[in-house]
């Protein structure tokens, strides 16, 4: 039912493995793994060796193509073909029964994207902080939802996608990495509003640390020579607004009274 993917660059080893674990320990088995490796060559540290005793035909490496976390999912997910997809990031992990319980919220919702609530872990300690989560959610219209989401970015190793949505919609934008993930999620809930659903349940934590993507500078630098671009907030705010307000314009002045 699911495609579990999980893209890597130069993933600490027991990381990831707390994060293969958190899926091979589920309650509901039926999922596929999809780790798509982005890791350079010459890196001392290589996923075949992180993963070598792990014996489990669902699960499946494949060598990135590309650059960047965009296409690393890109990649990954078409190569599967489960019809949900679900997202986990290398250094995050899962509670053991959340495809329990997404399977089960998918039979009753029929969604076309899902998400939930996760909690900050910084080296290994798990704190109460709650993120990825908006309180107000089911009080905001439909129209708005999209826009919420800009500034309070859900925590992608919470996020279900109906695969066929998430095809149509264009996948990840290969030319972003930081925020890359946001971008989809707001074209996503600006298509398919009604059919995008908050979990209010903690189903995940999620990982900081000095080696991940937002605070590793060489990673950072890597990314722009390889030509992506960080999805940059306050533009996209800005841009977003003006763009409202633009349209809002333009509504009025179709029903302008006669003079």
């Amino acid at each position: 039912m699911f495609d579990v993917i999980i893209p890597t660059y130069n993933s600490v080893p027991e990381f990831l493995k707390e994060a293969i674990d958190s899926v091979l320990n589920q309650t509901y088995q039926d999922f596929q793994i999809y780790i798509c490796d982005g890791t350079p060559h010459d890196s001392p540290i290589q996923i075949e060796q992180t993963l070598a005793h792990y014996d489990d035909e669902r699960i499946h490496l494949l060598k990135q193509t590309g650059v960047g976390p965009s296409n690393a999912r890109n990649e990954a997910v078409r190569v599967g073909n489960n019809p949900y997809v679900a997202l986990l990031d290398s250094d995050d992990v899962w509670v053991e029964r959340k495809l329990e319980y997404v399977a089960w919220f998918i039979q009753e919702n029929n969604p076309v994207m899902m998400w939930s609530a996760v909690k900050l872990r910084w080296t290994g300690d798990i704190t109460d902080y709650r993120t990825g989560f908006l309180e107000d959610w089911n009080t905001i219209a439909l129209e708005h939802r999209w826009f919420r989401i800009y500034w309070l970015p859900l925590a992608t190793s919470s996020i279900v996608f109906r695969r066929g949505e998430l095809e149509k919609i264009g996948l990840w934008n290969e030319n972003l990495f930081l925020g890359e993930d946001t971008e989809l999620n707001v074209r996503m809930i600006k298509s398919y509003s009604e059919s995008c659903f908050q979990i209010n349940r903690y189903m995940g934590y999620y990982r900081k640390h000095e080696n991940q993507t937002t605070l590793n500078e060489s990673h950072f630098n890597e990314n722009l020579r390889n030509g992506l671009n960080p999805n940059d907030r306050p533009q996209l705010f800005k841009t977003t607004f003006e763009k409202l307000k633009q349209e809002s314009i333009a509504a009025l002045s179709l029903h302008d009274f006669p003079k």
